[in-house]
């Protein structure tokens, strides 16, 4: 593919980058005034993501070290979440057939991940340290169960990549492989009851604690738009008939946004809403067996696909 050819797919995952940036904060804000409905509290409004955002954008930095780790860690984040925002799927149009690979998707996130976890060790704060432990250890448990649940779909398909995978059949293992993926989630998205990492109430932050300002709020946002995009990603991969019969791209994209909404409202909101924080170990246990149920999930698709040829 030349330049010329290859430019209108630049400006699309541009496209998909900015309206992640933009959209992230409005879905973080639309949990936060459920969850305060549930609670019987008035809450902020649905705008206070933005506000805190701007306003910590505004501030004065703290420097706590002067490792290269915590000042070039948050745009790190945010830009390797932009980059997967690129790479995926929105609105029902699959991103070039030579790009969007599932690899490179997955390895993304965990680069963002595990830039958050380098963060919170290279801060040498105790509260930040501990985070950073649990940062980790939360991803040995969430992000098999992603990988594997979307690797359902790759067998399936025969393909890695968005564009192959948006192709799949849908089947038994399919709708196993999607519940999997719906129950873990929360897990993702790091909200209560595994909002581990952070639990401001015994790590006042976690990894976060010791960041200030601008990178604070670069952090933050990384995390809206994880939120976003393993929500829409779920929509995307796992019901594409919710946005098959919209042939015009800029009302599919608007159709996708209220999807993600609605799932976050109704799926991670009212769990966050009625459940209390799990321990380390509990959540370890409820990733780990997610995991193995994705697990047999991907063995019976790969024996159906062997048998089938």
């Amino acid at each position: 593919m030349t330049l010329p050819e290859f430019l209108p797919t630049i400006g699309i995952a541009i496209g998909k980058m900015l309206l992640v940036l933009l959209v992230a904060p409005l879905l973080e804000g639309a949990i936060r005034k459920l969850r305060a409905v549930i609670q019987s509290r008035k809450g902020p409004p649905i705008y206070q993501p933005y506000l805190d955002l701007m306003k910590l954008l505004a501030k004065e930095e703290l420097h706590v070290t002067d490792s290269p780790i915590v000042a070039w860690g948050p745009p790190v984040m945010l830009a390797a979440i932009l980059v997967a925002a690129g790479l995926m799927p929105i609105g029902g149009q699959a991103p070039a057939l030579t790009a969007g690979d599932l690899v490179v998707f997955i390895g993304l996130l965990a680069l963002a991940n595990l830039t958050l976890a380098a963060m919170g060790f290279a801060t040498g704060s105790a509260f930040s340290s501990l985070g950073a432990s649990r940062e980790i250890m939360a991803m040995l448990a969430a992000e098999p169960v992603l990988f594997i649940s979307l690797l359902v779909l790759a067998v399936q398909s025969g393909s890695m990549t968005f564009a192959g995978l948006l192709a799949a059949p849908m089947g038994i293992v399919t709708i196993v492989a999607a519940i999997a993926y719906i129950l873990a989630l929360q897990m993702y998205v790091a909200k209560v009851p595994f909002d581990i990492t952070e639990a401001e109430t015994e790590l006042i932050g976690g990894p976060l604690s010791e960041l200030s300002g601008p990178k604070l709020a670069l952090a933050q946002w990384t995390i809206y738009a994880k939120q976003f995009i393993y929500s829409s990603l779920f929509i995307q991969l796992f019901m594409p008939w919710t946005l098959s019969y919209l042939g015009w791209l800029p009302f599919a994209i608007v159709a996708n946004v209220l999807l993600v909404l609605l799932l976050d409202v109704l799926v991670v909101g009212v769990v966050m809403s009625v459940n209390p924080r799990l321990r380390l170990d509990q959540a370890l246990r409820y990733g780990m067996s997610l995991a193995g149920v994705a697990s047999v999930t991907l063995i019976v698709a790969a024996v159906v696909q062997f048998v089938g040829r």
